[in-house]
């Protein structure tokens, strides 16, 4: 049994590590960008007269972690596993390292360390869909705060509601699992069946989510923890003097967000900075200042998130190899 974890986690290790790579070649590209847009914005002039303030918002940032991180290990303990505090949260970190790689490849991460703790990787995949459709309409809800930047706002909450409702259905149906189990059965051994009877698992997992109670607490909990985002663009952007509705301000970063993940961009590179710009240019901000904000709130919490989460991989690989 020992083997076959080792085998699989292995796999997903290298696999992961390849998706590193990218990320990479990500952060040249996006510095290169941002070498190029600085040399008449004076972009990084204006961070570096305000990187005090990107530090001050760093423990925001942090608190948001916490707080995500409470409600995956309080969701994972009512399916009976009670998570270790301070490796399950390096774990649930590290899978902020690939955050800008394709196919979310950050939860091959996941995956690959909360197995080791005792978590089925298809419960893992499970708990990560149902917590990202929460925040999906959390996100949303804090949109609404800057429906005056965004007119066709309508539209996009018709979207995002279509599609978690779809989701959510399809999980709650009692069919959905018996339909991907009863095709497994019916394959011979290889990697399609395997592929089914874990999908399978993971909808019947995702199934077991979907309580009024675990709802209630992954919106709450959601709402704070991207209130602590949606603060942190506030912040920057009243250090570099940007005005303008506080409600307006605080629904920009959140509308932003939800526009770069429906993108398909890789962590919404360069979408969601391009929505921030002509968000707050619609508020009458310079683009030089409006730049300026939406590459520091990044920074603070895109990069930051990706450093974070590439220390604490580096940290439990380092624990796996000694043990």
């Amino acid at each position: 049994m020992n083997e076959r974890l080792d085998g699989r986690t292995t796999r997903r290790g290298q696999r992961a590590h390849w998706q590193a790579a990218t990320v990479a070649v990500v952060c040249a590209c996006y510095i290169a960008a941002l070498w190029w847009i600085d040399r008449e914005n004076g972009t990084f002039r204006r961070l570096l007269d305000q990187g005090g303030v990107l530090v001050l918002m760093l423990p925001l940032v942090l608190a948001s972690y916490v707080v995500r991180y409470g409600r995956w290990r309080w969701l994972l303990r009512g399916r009976g596993h009670r998570l270790p505090w301070w490796p399950g949260f390096l774990a649930y970190l590290a899978g902020f390292a690939l955050t800008a790689t394709p196919g979310k490849a950050g939860e091959l991460l996941r995956i690959r360390y909360f197995e080791r703790m005792g978590v089925p990787a298809s419960r893992t995949m499970a708990v990560f869909v149902f917590e990202r459709a929460c925040d999906l309409l959390v996100i949303l809800l804090l949109s609404l705060l800057a429906a005056r930047v965004f007119p066709t706002l309508g539209l996009l909450c018709v979207v995002v509601l279509a599609f978690v409702g779809v989701l959510f259905g399809f999980a709650a149906w009692p069919g959905s699992g018996r339909c991907f189990g009863w095709s497994a059965a019916r394959l011979p051994e290889g990697p399609l069946r395997k592929m089914l009877s874990f999908i399978r698992n993971a909808v019947e997992d995702l199934a077991r989510c979907l309580t009024w109670r675990s709802l209630a607490l992954s919106m709450l909990t959601g709402a704070l923890a991207w209130g602590l985002t949606a603060l942190t663009f506030f912040g920057i952007s009243s250090a570099l003097g940007i005005q303008g509705p506080l409600t307006a301000l605080l629904g920009i970063y959140p509308l932003a967000m939800l526009m770069g993940a429906l993108s398909f961009v890789p962590g919404g590179v360069g979408t969601t900075e391009l929505a921030i710009v002509l968000m707050l240019g619609r508020l009458g901000v310079a683009t030089p200042e409006a730049l300026a904000a939406a590459i520091g709130t990044r920074l603070v919490t895109l990069w930051f998130a990706i450093t974070v989460g590439a220390l604490s991989a580096l940290n439990l690989e380092r624990h796996l190899i000694r043990t």
